[in-house]
């Protein structure tokens, strides 16, 4: 009788990479210089433009309801053939992909997440005050595959 052997297992760890950016104007400029310095860094340019446009459409959703301590987390993945972009903000309301119509001045960011990433979703978490309350928040992350 043959012997079938499991396949190997991916145990190679990401790089990794955690930012909490002040939630004032000059962050988002700042933070999408940073980002496609880490992309290059993980060999990972080809998701340069589609990588800066959804982080800055998820990071600008979070300066409206920063943490607590007035920062936004981000973490930044890079694991075998995909990266992954994490963005923190304290908001409760789910993000929800919506037509704002054709004279909406805003709304359309989600829809380019939905879009262009290549998986997309959100997890609910709790920001600690820094005085021992817990407010509720979320993660909103997405992939761009190779």
């Amino acid at each position: 009788m043959p012997v079938t052997m499991a396949p190997e297992r991916n145990n190679e760890a990401p790089e990794a990479k955690a930012w909490r950016w002040s939630a004032v104007e000059g962050s988002a400029p700042l933070s999408r210089h940073v980002l496609k310095k880490w992309l290059a860094s993980v060999e990972a340019t080809q998701h340069e433009e589609t990588a800066s446009l959804l982080f800055s459409e998820l990071f600008s959703n979070a300066m409206r309801y920063p943490a607590p301590d007035n920062l936004v987390p981000t973490r930044w993945f890079r694991l075998g053939g995909f990266i992954r972009i994490e963005v923190d903000d304290a908001s409760v309301y789910e993000p929800v992909v919506s037509d704002p119509g054709p004279e909406a001045e805003s709304g359309r960011g989600l829809i380019l997440v939905h879009l262009l990433a290549d998986k997309w979703g959100c997890r609910y978490r709790c920001f600690n005050d820094g005085h021992g309350n817990y407010l509720n928040g979320k993660t909103v992350w997405f992939e761009l595959h190779d």
